[in-house]
């Protein structure tokens, strides 16, 4: 996962960006047809201007074009072009000739409107000619005699001059570009301030699932808001409950199995059954030799502290071998290989563990003889066989647990194994002979059976088993450091 998200990827950019854009089309359409507007209006109004100055020369030349008084004409069209915009003014008679103009040199010539550059629009009692840059308008307004029939005498012609249009619309555009670009900056800072608001809990809600990620399920965003960013919120803090609840359970299944069999027990927990299961375990019983003796001479919490530091001892190596420490009964430790959940060798698991548990317990008496701790010695014993293994107790108050004749011969093989001696039946021995050393023992007559079960003390691996042996050592990454128990002969 990438530690922080880059400027230009990240939401306040893109959405600045794209609040720009928006903005910023909407502006430019805006001046668009702002300039539009203003245009038809500025030329509207040039060109009323215009008609009325025509309309005046009109009035005033008519008995002057009649008698021929050039004086008058030429005082009139020089009247006219003093007008702001006019370019030039002309009289012309009925027939287009140019009777009286602002430029004399036309004077005497026929009027002729470039007919490639026409654009005619007939209004009220006036012509309107445009050229092809758009930036010249010719008024025509027609000189009548007034009578019944009216009678056309000629015409005036203004040329009107866009150039001040055009200048008040480059002005228009500066005005609105400035405008633009000081309401567009405000816009982003606006935009980057809004997007902000609502990706903070975003960064929150990464900050959390980051946290997650590395076990720390101990999250919890505060975020008062009723939108979907304060529903993924609350959904994020459940989560982060559950998996707080989950995490706990796991770590407390693990003080009973190793993290890896909890796990796969966990993940298979719907293949469990509720009651109880046939399955062949193999069950290792040990118990402290001696312990009522040895515990007179301590008071009850360093009975307590004693057991507790052997225990834990116990529960690390059970656990190095994917086994269950079912339960604890007053000094002894009740192990199962095989259930809750099968893992495979089971057996030679069971036998590897009790080996292990003997060479932990020399090592627990040798840093108990540095505080002067009186030592302590162990009998197991181990047997392999089926039994019915599940939930057993009532609705309230439930364990795990295993029952069956195999858990007796276990128990009775426990309870004749000697200190520091490991007593396993005929039925774990036939799964581990070609790995194990052992002795043959006496046989024994278990109460309530007919036949007697042979026995052997196991006195260590053989070179191929221990060879296996190493394999089936499993530490966890926090133990790394810890010397793995001795399981060789």
């Amino acid at each position: 996962m990438a530690d922080a998200v880059g400027f230009i990827s990240s939401l306040r950019f893109k959405f600045t960006v794209l609040m720009t854009l928006v903005i910023g089309f909407f502006i430019l359409g805006g001046i668009v047809l702002t300039e539009q507007n203003m245009r038809r209006s500025l030329v509207r109004e040039s060109v009323e201007k215009g008609v009325g100055v025509a309309r005046g020369v009109a009035f005033n030349v008519e008995d002057p074009l009649l008698t021929g008084d050039d004086l008058t004409l030429f005082s009139a069209v020089k009247t006219a072009g003093r007008s702001q915009g006019v370019l030039y003014v002309l009289i012309v008679d009925d027939q287009n000739l140019v009777k009286a103009a602002s430029d004399f040199d036309k004077v005497g010539t026929y009027w002729r409107w470039p007919e490639d550059a026409s654009s005619v629009t007939k209004g009220e009692g006036y012509l309107l000619r445009r050229n092809s840059e758009g930036s010249l308008f010719d008024v025509e307004v027609p000189i009548l005699l007034v009578g019944d029939n009216p009678l056309q005498l000629g015409s005036i012609h203004l040329g009107l001059s866009q150039s001040q249009v055009n200048q008040a619309i480059v002005q228009m555009r500066h005005q609105l570009g400035l405008f633009s670009i000081l309401g567009m900056l405000f816009a982003n800072v606006v935009a980057y301030l809004l997007v902000s608001y609502f990706v903070r809990p975003v960064d929150a809600l990464v900050r959390g699932v980051r946290a997650i990620g590395e076990g720390k399920f101990d999250q919890q965003i505060r975020l008062q808001r009723k939108d979907e960013l304060g529903v993924l919120t609350s959904a994020f803090n459940d989560m982060a409950s559950k998996l707080r609840e989950k995490e706990y359970i796991e770590k407390t299944f693990e003080r009973y199995v190793s993290k890896p069999l909890a796990r796969e027990i966990l993940s298979h927990r719907h293949e469990l059954k509720l009651g109880g299961e046939e399955k062949v375990v193999t069950i290792l019983f040990s118990d402290i030799r001696g312990f009522t003796a040895l515990a007179e001479g301590l008071s009850p919490t360093d009975v307590v502290e004693l057991l507790n530091e052997y225990f834990s001892m116990m529960v690390k190596v059970v656990g190095h071998f994917e086994g269950m420490v079912d339960k604890f009964m007053g000094d002894a430790v009740l192990a199962l290989f095989g259930a809750p959940m099968p893992v495979g060798d089971e057996a030679l698991r069971a036998v590897c563990c009790a080996l292990a548990m003997q060479e932990a317990i020399k090592q627990f008496n040798q840093s108990g003889a540095k505080i002067g701790r009186d030592p302590i010695a162990a009998g197991i014993g181990i047997n392999t066989g089926p039994v019915v293994a599940g939930n057993v107790g009532s609705a309230l108050r439930m364990e795990y647990t295993v029952i069956g004749d195999s858990v007796n011969v276990a128990s009775r093989l426990q309870s004749l194994a000697k200190a520091d001696e490991i007593l396993i039946s005929e039925e774990t021995f036939n799964q581990v002979q070609e790995l194990v050393l052992v002795t043959a023992c006496d046989s024994i007559q278990l109460k309530g059976r007919t036949t007697s079960c042979k026995v052997y003390r196991l006195d260590g691996l053989q070179q191929a088993g221990a060879e296996i042996a190493r394999s089936l050592v499993h530490m966890d990454d926090d133990e790394e450091a810890m010397v793995t128990p001795d399981i060789s002969a």
